[in-house]
């Protein structure tokens, strides 16, 4: 089963479409905050809205437990990083979240400006 998860995130890394499409099991879903659930039907138009930049996958950690494989690390793409979660079966990839960290500047009580600016990076 983890044949499935090891297809599908090759296909990100390599920006292979078909290959992510391929190892999704007929009632996948991927769920993104910011865009919403897709199907595996609707794939191709998520796909597409990406930026063209090879993700990044690190810490990522597999996990099988009676028939089910759960997958969960962090990428990084473009200027985006977040945590991901991936489970499978035997016929493919069902499910993917996703979550963005984006690090912006915060009102910080008690901080001046200049503090929060510096803290964040901006």
């Amino acid at each position: 089963m983890s044949e499935h998860l090891d297809r599908y995130v090759e296909g990100w890394i390599k920006g292979d479409l078909e290959m992510i499409v391929s190892a999704c099991a007929e009632d996948f879903v991927l769920d993104d905050p910011a865009f919403g659930r897709f199907t595996k039907a609707e794939y191709r138009a998520y796909f597409e809205a990406q930026p063209e930049v090879v993700p990044q996958f690190t810490e990522i950690v597999t996990e099988e437990i009676g028939g089910l494989v759960t997958q969960w690390g962090w990428y990084k793409q473009a200027s985006l990083e977040g945590a991901f979660l991936n489970k499978a079966g035997p016929d493919g990839v069902h499910l993917t979240k996703i979550t963005y960290y984006a690090p912006a500047p915060q009102n910080v009580p008690g901080a001046s400006r200049t503090e929060t600016s510096a803290r964040t990076g901006g």
